[in-house]
């Protein structure tokens, strides 16, 4: 089985039906393992907030914003009763066993693993969920990454195109391009089943011997 990071937007976290929205999508991925990561919305906005009053400087925002994530994976816990959340693969494995479903601290999986291939993220304002999700793709390594948005995919899906529409953050065109699979779904989309959209697709990129979380 193939393994696939979905990130979840955070624009999506005010949707009264998310939890049935997610887990539509969940049994439509067929020999799939999947591995979520939340995105921040509102909760991170606090932060910008707080960053522009008191200049905290791109480093303590940075890591102040990866951890008011954890407040949307409790969340997500509590609306996925099958969700658990997880901070390495040997939990997450276990989790599948159990037929559950990972949600990835990230801030305690971007503290704990170090993985000589892939670049560590900038500490700054542009690296948000999206790049996080795609490094934590590469890193894990993955073999998709699933975006959940709240907009349909734009015909010029180039990740620098997205990036320029602010439709993704300005990093992630950088380390786009070497993910196996990259994938767009509008979440709130009607449509049955939910559209799962190629922006990247083919790439060869893959971590031997990779030294991952302890």
């Amino acid at each position: 089985m193939k393994t696939a990071v979905i990130k979840i937007g955070g624009s999506l976290f005010d949707l009264p039906d998310l939890a049935g929205r997610i887990a539509k999508l969940l049994d439509s991925l067929e020999n799939t393992k999947p591995l979520i990561v939340c995105g921040g919305g509102k909760t991170v906005d606090v932060v910008r907030s707080w960053d522009q009053t008191h200049q905290l400087g791109d480093r303590a925002a940075h890591w102040l914003a990866i951890q008011s994530l954890m407040l949307n994976d409790q969340l997500l816990c509590q609306l996925l009763p099958d969700a658990r959340i997880i901070t390495s693969p040997s939990e997450a494995k276990v989790v599948w066993q159990e037929r559950g479903v990972p949600i990835l601290s990230a801030y305690a999986y971007l503290q704990q693993t170090l993985v000589p291939q892939v670049t560590q993220l900038p500490e700054s304002w542009d690296v948000t969920s999206d790049s996080i999700a795609a490094w934590v793709s590469l890193t894990w390594p993955a073999d998709e990454l699933i975006l959940l948005k709240s907009i349909e995919l734009p015909k010029d899906r180039s990740p620098s195109k997205l990036a320029l529409a602010g439709l993704v953050d300005s990093y992630l065109p950088t380390i786009a391009e070497s993910l196996p699979q990259l994938s767009w779904c509008n979440l709130r989309s009607d449509s049955d089943p939910l559209q799962l959209d190629t922006v990247i697709s083919g790439n060869s990129f893959h971590i031997r011997n990779a030294t991952g979380p302890a």
